[in-house]
């Protein structure tokens, strides 16, 4: 392996000690460490036990240094696919969230996760998250998705509802007001079959038979 020396400026020396002692990541940290290692002569063997780099990153190190100095410390950009939720995806979402599915023209009163996904797809040309993510983006909008209570709230007359409901009220009311009549405190009635004694004391059988 060739060795790629590296000589520093007592500017780039300073800024180098800066980066090794407060880094803005690990990595920056453990390039810096390298090229100043480098430039005191160290062999790559040395630097890589006290870095933790392989021996072709130091390699790699040395000649980006070479070729752009303290801007090859920085990580490169890398390259990936982008975001799936796109800021167009998530206005739709604040949108249908602020304003319930009933104003967007369905028939139930609250969004699921699945029925929530569906419309954001249709209304974002197909795109289309997991349900574990979308429930996640939901919760960082400071809503909640929960099950949905199916009722026949919408689907029937609600002033006849209304109007049913306060009669049904007004007959509950009016059964608990009554009493049952009980026999406390009232006469007995004579029985049918009475004696002579209870006849003297006034039994119409006895008035008549006299």
């Amino acid at each position: 392996m060739r060795h790629l020396e590296v000589r520093l400026t007592p500017w780039e020396r300073r800024r180098l000690r800066q980066l090794r002692d407060r880094s803005p990541s690990p990595r920056v940290g453990k390039r810096a460490t390298c090229l100043l290692l480098s430039s005191a002569g160290d062999p790559a063997i040395v630097i890589a036990r006290a870095t933790g780099l392989s021996l072709d990153a130091i390699t790699d190190v040395r000649r980006r240094w070479r070729k752009r100095r303290l801007r090859s410390l920085s990580d490169r950009p890398r390259a990936g696919r982008p975001p799936r939720v796109t800021p167009r995806y998530r206005r739709e979402l604040r949108r249908a969230l602020r304003r319930g599915p009933l104003a967007l023209g369905y028939v139930f009163t609250v969004w699921s996760i699945a029925r929530l996904g569906a419309y954001l797809a249709q209304r974002t040309g197909g795109l289309a998250v997991s349900r574990d993510w979308l429930r996640r983006l939901v919760h960082a909008e400071g809503f909640v998705v929960g099950r949905p209570k199916h009722t026949l709230k919408g689907k029937r007359g609600e002033r006849e509802y209304r109007r049913a409901r306060r009669q049904l009220d007004r007959l509950k009311k009016g059964r608990r007001k009554r009493t049952r009549p009980t026999n406390s405190g009232t006469p007995t009635p004579p029985s049918s079959n009475c004696c002579r004694t209870s006849c003297a004391a006034g039994c119409a059988r006895a008035t008549s038979g006299r």
